[in-house]
């Protein structure tokens, strides 16, 4: 297989873990697929609900990007942190150390933060594997969904993106019967990216396929979150936006039949049927999960019947 990379470093830039043993059977699972695995000293520290303090997050980033030889840089787990370590970060070294080392960092969530402030300062997009942690992903007493560990293992070792998934159609968008479209593919977790709004690590990204997800949150607080990236011009700049699992928000008592389909045909509506909205891409806090290269060139094609694949080849 081409550029591949058989050692992972485990990190933790979060949250603390609340099982080591998802994390000893994420590396022995990891093992059994051919890797060597290091974990890092820092990766299972706590402090309150992080693990470890502010230096002992941010320097288990840096001793992860610093790995002589190349390798994936996995975290552990997301939850809550990165944002508090985001101003501390030499965001320009780091990026820098990922394109020289060719290392790949690989996560999602609140790793969301961490990699577009990357691409911001520069760093290239086959170092940026929006994907699988360690213990939600490859942790389970069952072991790694095999779907997800396919996505994964392709992305890894031959650069390449193929995901094909049944977008459900929005009423009253416009939507052509059938498109294709290129750009570059970005995104992650909502919540994340509504945060970064306004900072310096916010990426500009112009023409692109916008991916978007998130957990325990509901419909209108979602819709609220994509309002916010409508209203500050983040949405209208895309060709595409394609919302990922929001592990199905349970209606409130004042829904009256308000659902996710809502917000985003709401959502389409404002938009215009220049912008495209797609719904259930198979990533998020959620198995099977797919995953993409930040930043990255990539073909999105949805076809009459509303199936659609995004594809990526970054060799």
């Amino acid at each position: 297989m081409a550029n591949a990379l058989n050692q992972i470093v485990m990190f933790s830039p979060s949250g603390a873990l609340m099982d080591e043993a998802l994390l000893d059977r994420a590396s022995a699972q990891l093992e059994s697929l051919g890797f060597s695995v290091n974990e890092l000293p820092q990766a299972r520290l706590r402090v309150q609900r992080f693990a470890g303090d502010e230096a002992a997050r941010s320097g288990g980033i840096e001793q992860a990007f610093s790995q002589l030889d190349p390798a994936v840089l996995l975290a552990t787990r997301g939850g809550y942190g990165l944002s508090r370590l985001l101003p501390s970060l030499n965001f320009s070294q780091l990026a820098f150390q990922l394109n020289t080392q060719k290392h790949l960092l690989c996560g999602h969530s609140d790793v969301t933060s961490l990699q577009l402030a990357l691409l911001q300062a520069g760093a290239q997009p086959d170092t940026l594997l929006h994907g699988p942690m360690a213990c939600f992903d490859f942790g389970p007493e069952q072991g790694a969904d095999p779907v997800s560990t396919e996505h994964f293992l392709r992305a890894v070792h031959e650069k390449q993106v193929k995901i094909q998934w049944a977008a459900e159609p929005l009423d009253s968008t416009g939507q052509q019967a059938g498109f294709q479209l290129q750009g570059p593919v970005w995104g992650g977790n909502l919540t994340l990216i509504c945060s970064l709004l306004g900072t310096p690590w916010m990426p500009t990204v112009v023409g692109g396929i916008l991916v978007l997800e998130d957990v325990n949150e509901p419909a209108y607080k979602i819709e609220r979150m994509l309002l916010q990236l409508l209203h500050a011009g983040v949405l209208v700049q895309q060709k595409a936006v394609v919302l990922g699992n929001f592990c199905e928000p349970k209606p409130g008592p004042h829904d009256n039949g308000y659902t996710l389909k809502s917000a985003a045909e709401f959502v389409q509506q404002q938009l215009g049927a220049s912008v495209p909205v797609l719904m259930n891409f198979p990533f998020g806090h959620c198995t099977p999960k797919a995953c993409w290269f930040q930043g990255g060139e990539g073909r999105l094609q949805v076809n009459a019947d509303m199936s659609a694949q995004l594809t990526q080849n970054l060799r």
